[in-house]
């Protein structure tokens, strides 16, 4: 069985990157916590406040899953084209098993598959979004 060794720069460039995530998300939960503190009535002014909120939140999470779902696509295009997984001049975090021909594709395939779901969801979640608003806004006019 051929394995594609780990790359310990890459993993330890990913340690970091998460922990930056971690807490820039934890820096934004903690700003938008202490921008929705103040709204405690049911004002038009607070509503709309609530609805800027809610729009950031979701604008984030559609361009999260859309960068991911297009991420995943590409990766299974990669794949089935090689008919090589991991794909040529991939690395790893962890020591990997090569596969080739049918496998290769058939993980190629099921990358895209996910990838396409990510997509989907995301479509689902902004028209979700949009519906929540549209109803909402309403009635805060």
């Amino acid at each position: 069985m051929e394995l594609l060794r780990a790359d310990p720069r890459l993993r330890r460039a990913a340690i970091a990157i998460v922990i930056a995530i971690a807490a820039a998300g934890g820096i934004a939960l903690w700003a938008l916590q202490r921008r929705l503190d103040g709204i405690h009535d049911p004002s038009p002014a607070s509503m709309a406040q609530l609805l800027t909120a809610f729009v950031c939140l979701i604008g984030a999470s559609v361009l999260m899953l859309a960068a991911l779902g297009a991420y995943l696509w590409r990766c299974g295009k990669r794949v089935r084209a090689a008919s090589l997984f991991p794909p040529p001049g991939a690395k790893v975090f962890r020591d990997t098993a090569v596969l080739r021909g049918a496998a290769a594709v058939r993980r190629g395939l099921v990358l895209q598959a996910l990838g396409l779901g990510f997509v989907l969801c995301c479509v689902g979640l902004a028209l979700a979004a949009w519906r929540f608003y549209a109803l909402f806004s309403i009635h805060a006019a």
